[in-house]
């Protein structure tokens, strides 16, 4: 089955992922790449909590160092810490709110009206970085618009059920209606859009489906550099790293630990650290489940690198946890969608059922379930991994410097199409 990206791109020409081949190093940069073509202009969804979203904002600031930035709302912390001037930022009418980041949730209703009141001006380049209303910034017709998009907006669309389900039931009516017309603008949308960049080729298949338009795959940013690969045999213990947030299904981590009686080590911290530690209670793993909550980079990437593996249960659009595994020398066992199969460097397409399917990066397998994670676990255990410097190499496709370049050539793609 053909992938979107396999086929044509949005400007008519042919459109092949820009990552570097399986296993190929990205050349060293001494410095950053810069735009040094039109006016330029880049629209991000919100400036919040500091996320994968955020840094990748942080890098168009980068690549487009004369562009204001338009955003329904920003944190100005964040902000700081990204290191971009405030004076760059320019809000809609929902950055005037009181922490409008906290109550983004109940914010969504307002988010397409919100963004049709930020002005790009005469640019001549709009770069959008998209997961909900970004791309859909109005602009004029001899403007060029790339998005980078994470995902179409999927409370509107595919997840809308278990949105609601998180809501009041007095609001449901009244939200399902809101989230209908969001999805209906969404659409409408689509095709503002010149070109159309996808964080990942499951991202991609989900543009093609829902806006019936092609994507380049372009992978987020990874500072592969500051990870150091891990060196000699590595220990008898497996990796957990994430927020401990219900959706991140660390749950089934540790029941398939327990299960599979093997070690795991639980990084990070969140609401459902209790409810994690009360089920390696009950399931009688307290002596193989270590939580050790978030812990220093170093300490971080130590512990990744003497692991045996990254276990990654949930279903990521990308997921760069895995990303940092690799680069530390370890391999990943990853639900088998989404996301973690670009990781993987899968070519098969999603695990559907079945046992799991080793790949050059880990092993994938095909239920959200603890008896399929421990099944992978012993896979993984039975067969020969790649060793850590070559498992590090496929986490150089995802580098930094791979990502700058690619965001560059496409905007001048983007400013070619006649």
């Amino acid at each position: 089955m053909h992938r979107p990206t396999d086929l044509l791109g949005a400007a008519g020409a042919a459109s092949a992922p820009i990552p570097a081949p399986s296993g190929a190093p990205a050349p060293a940069v001494s410095a950053p790449e810069v735009w040094n073509g039109c006016d330029v202009v880049i629209v991000q969804d919100w400036i919040g909590s500091l996320g994968g979203a955020e840094l990748v904002v942080k890098e168009l600031a980068t690549l487009f160092p004369h562009a204001p930035i338009l955003t329904l709302f920003a944190v100005p912390q964040t902000v700081r810490k990204l290191g971009i001037d405030p004076a760059r930022v320019r809000q809609s009418y929902l950055g005037r709110l009181p922490d409008p980041n906290r109550f983004r949730k109940f914010l969504v209703p307002w988010f397409a009206d919100a963004v049709q009141t930020l002005d790009v001006g005469d640019a001549a380049l709009i770069v959008s970085a998209s997961h909900a209303v970004a791309k859909g910034v109005p602009h004029r017709s001899y403007q060029r618009h790339l998005s980078y998009v994470y995902t179409p907006v999927r409370y509107a669309h595919d997840l809308m059920p278990q949105y609601l389900r998180q809501a009041p039931a007095l609001l449901r009516p009244w939200l399902r209606s809101a989230l209908r017309d969001l999805a209906t603008w969404d659409v409408s949308t689509a095709p503002r859009v010149t070109r159309y960049a996808a964080i990942s080729h499951a991202v991609a298949e989900r543009i093609w489906t829902t806006y019936r338009r092609r994507a380049t795959v372009l992978h987020p940013p990874v500072d592969v550099d500051r990870i150091p690969c891990a060196e000699g045999a590595r220990g008898d213990y497996y990796v957990a790293l994430s927020r401990l947030v219900e959706n991140k299904r660390i749950d089934i981590a540790v029941e398939a630990a327990v299960r599979a009686g093997r070690r795991l080590v639980v990084i990070g911290d969140g609401p459902e650290r209790l409810a994690l530690e009360r089920l390696a209670s009950r399931l009688g793993g307290t002596a193989l489940v270590d939580f050790v909550g978030r812990v220093p980079d170093a300490e971080k990437y130590r512990l990744l690198g003497g692991a045996r593996a990254l276990l990654f249960p949930g279903e990521e659009d990308f997921g760069i946890v895995g990303v940092e595994a690799l680069a530390a020398g370890t391999p990943v066992v990853a639900f088998g969608r989404a996301g973690m199969l670009d990781v993987l460097d899968a070519t098969a397409g999603p695990v559907l059922g079945g046992p799991p399917r080793v790949e050059p990066a880990g092993v994938a397998f095909g239920r959200q379930s603890a008896e399929d994670l421990a099944a992978a676990m012993v896979v993984l255990e039975r067969i020969d991994m790649p060793p850590a410097a070559e498992l590090r190499a496929h986490a150089l496709r995802f580098a930094t410097p791979v990502f700058r370049r690619g965001l560059l050539r496409l905007a001048e793609r983007t400013m070619r199409r006649p």
